[in-house]
């Protein structure tokens, strides 16, 4: 898929939940005008 080939070109680990939690945060924008990313300092939030 499409998010898997992206994450492989990061250099990343291209993990079943990971790509499912990407394709989740996908569909949730095309229904939402914005979400809350929350989280503990350091886990790269600023990053998304």
């Amino acid at each position: 898929s499409f998010v898997r080939q992206a994450v492989l070109d990061l250099r990343l680990q291209a993990e079943d939940n990971f790509v499912l939690k990407v394709v989740q945060l996908e569909e949730l924008l095309t229904v939402r005008h914005s979400v809350f990313v929350v989280g503990n300092a350091g886990t790269g939030k600023s990053q998304v």
